[in-house]
């Protein structure tokens, strides 16, 4: 788009203010272009990337909500957009999506006196002038560095500052910026709607910047992270994950337990002089992970400059969001350690939505399929169990698939799993929505409705662990609820009170059987061949580092074991990677080496000694964790 039409779309765009009138003026770029929508989706495939359906971007362009940021990009890029203009609609689309638009065209906003010294433009999403540095060609430059880009310039200061100073009129609109950056002046963290705080911090911007459960964490990280900077020779490992609730200031209970143990694991990785030694960040994308986009790109732009991010560890839940974060990583060639994502397919081969492979990416969790097959395993011990039903929610709040319980469906539903005669004996299959809390309701009749003839013997749960309770709830009232019931469900069962009254009622014997991720009981086991891998991690999880300490139950849900044995994994792969050069790793050697982890070559986790598939990504073990069963009803 060029001449006069550009210039019509940017003085449109300085004046929008809501996702309706972004989708407006985007459904009219192809037109604007003389492109119907068949010609995107030819153009789309030409051009690589995103693929762009004809289904797919009416559907996108009709639907009341801002689309995602990479839509918006490649529908630009294959309508041949120029990148200046690209970058503007993507400026104005983080603008709507943190509520803070219009804009304003350049010549209306007055300059803003703001605290980041030589910094002109102010929006949300501003480049920076070191967004696009050289990497650093040596560890020599590295002790030499007191701040990294994400607090370049020292951020300290701020503690001397009274609150009268912050809010003084000297300031102008350095106060916006203060608000809209979490609090902060770092660039890379924003206010989005809601109240959350969202994006990447070193720990230096205030130990409650993601709620008060972190700040432990945080106040930890941060001092490690000081004294990993001032030694030199670092790294940067990344851990990506929605680490709020979409309640303002409040921290996911499971995240919490996540950042603990990675930050365990870069105390264990910065021991005995180690090199590289690891600098750790937070990426938090947010409750809903609708953040991802601008979190990405800030994780690519620490790569190419003085941060030296070499790996992304987490990557978020099995969803959407998560898959296009890590397709986007992976085009930028940025290795990736899953540590709680399970569905099927969400690996290396990308086949978790039908999509592009996505090079770089590797798991430590067992995924669904092996879950299930150990559920199966345990099932056919039990001949009185006959009966079955499925129980399913397939998509997250938003809409959108939820590809966790999609994938434990169809594993359910896999020939190869065997579970066949369960379900046809039953005859029942029931869906329930998430959405508007409706879920209460169709739970209600969907546990009546197990009590037809036969009787149900066993709910096979595909569904969120977060209407787990309500469900076994629901199973309690139900008519028929002196009928013994199991239910088989996946590995974020771990997180359900299982010492509430629908559990523990003898008059209506309910089970859950489910395959933890890693069960404290479990681990710590003498039949675990790697008892002392758990109990090292477990004791040093437990001891006080930089006058913190961890709480001991936040071990129970297997996040914290998960999260250590995710960036155990990436530092032994950046340490092969480096050897004895004096030069910094690449991503790409990296990334290799996450893939050489086989044979001998073993990571010896808290969880236990693994392998990973150089094929898949995904994890080997000849010893996952095994099946636990909770409730009054014991067969």
């Amino acid at each position: 788009m060029t001449g006069l039409g550009a210039a019509v779309w940017r003085e449109k765009l300085y004046t929008i203010s809501t996702d309706k009138e972004f989708r407006g003026l985007l459904a009219g770029v192809p037109r604007s272009m003389g492109l119907t929508l068949d010609q995107v989706a030819v153009k789309a495939a030409e051009k690589g990337g995103l693929p762009l359906p004809k289904g797919t971007v009416a559907t996108t362009l009709s639907r009341d909500k801002l689309p995602k940021a990479e839509f918006v990009q490649q529908l630009l890029r294959v309508c041949e957009v120029e990148e200046a203009d690209r970058t503007l609609w993507l400026r104005v689309w983080q603008a709507v999506a943190d509520g803070v638009a219009p804009i304003g065209r350049p010549e209306d906003v007055a300059p803003l006196k703001d605290p980041v010294p030589g910094r002109t433009d102010h929006s949300p999403v501003a480049e920076d002038a070191d967004s696009a540095a050289e990497p650093p060609r040596g560890w020599a430059r590295l002790p030499g560095i007191a701040r990294d880009r994400l607090s370049r310039t020292p951020r300290r200061w701020l503690v001397t500052l009274t609150a009268a100073a912050l809010v003084a009129p000297a300031l102008g609109g350095g106060v916006w910026w203060y608000s809209a950056h979490c609090g902060t002046t770092n660039p890379a963290l924003r206010t989005v709607p809601a109240g959350e705080c969202s994006g990447v911090t070193d720990g230096s911007d205030g130990h409650g910047i993601f709620g008060p459960g972190l700040q432990k964490a945080l106040a930890a990280i941060d001092a490690e992270n000081q004294a990993v900077v001032e030694a030199g020779g670092y790294v940067t490992v990344a851990l990506m994950a929605p680490l709020t609730k979409s309640d303002k200031s409040l921290t996911s209970d499971r995240a919490v337990h996540q950042v603990e143990g990675a930050y365990i694991a870069q105390h264990e990785a910065n021991k005995d002089k180690a090199h590289p030694r690891i600098r750790l960040v937070l990426a938090n994308m947010g409750s809903n992970e609708s953040n991802w986009p601008a979190v990405v790109e800030e994780l690519k732009s620490m790569a190419r400059g003085d941060d030296r991010l070499v790996a992304v560890t987490g990557m978020g839940l099995s969803q959407q969001e998560s898959i296009d974060a890590a397709r986007s990583l992976s085009r930028a060639d940025i290795p990736m350690v899953g540590d709680v994502i399970t569905a099927d397919g969400f690996d290396k081969s990308g086949a978790i939505d039908g999509g592009a492979e996505i090079p770089g990416l590797v798991r430590v969790a067992p995924n669904v399929s092996t879950q299930v097959k150990a559920l199966a395993q345990e099932l056919a011990k039990h001949a009185e169990t006959k009966a079955g039903a499925v129980v399913s929610a397939p998509e997250t709040p938003d809409g959108n698939p939820d590809f966790y319980t999609q994938s434990m469906e169809a594993a359910f539903r896999s020939p190869q799993m065997g579970l066949q005669p369960y379900l046809e004996t039953g005859g029942l299959s029931f869906k329930f929505t998430v959405q508007q809390g409706a879920e209460e309701s169709s739970l209600g009749t969907i546990a009546n409705n197990l009590c037809g003839t036969p009787k149900t013997d066993v709910v096979f749960y595909a569904g969120r662990a977060t209407y787990l309770e309500m469900f076994i709830a629901k199973l309690h009232d139900r008519p028929c609820r002196t009928h013994p019931i199991t239910v088989v469900t996946g590995s974020d069962a771990a997180t359900v009170n299982f010492t509430i009254e629908g559990l523990n009622d003898p008059g209506a014997p309910i089970s859950v059987l489910y395959v933890p991720l890693a069960d404290p009981h479990q681990l710590a086991d003498s039949a675990n061949p790697d008892q002392t891998l758990y109990k090292n991690f477990a004791a040093e999880f437990t001891t006080a580092h930089h006058g913190q300490e961890f709480d001991e139950a936040h071990l129970a849900s297997g996040w914290a074991v998960m999260a250590h044995d995710a960036l155990l994994t990436a530092q032994l792969a950046i340490r092969k990677a480096t050897g004895a050069s004096q030069t910094p790793p690449t991503v790409r050697a990296v990334a290799d080496q996450l893939y050489l982890f086989d044979s001998l070559n073993v990571v010896t986790g808290a969880g236990g000694v693994f392998r990973i598939d150089p094929q898949s990504g995904n994890r080997k073990s000849g010893h996952d964790p095994k099946v636990v069963r909770n409730g009054t009803h014991h067969p």
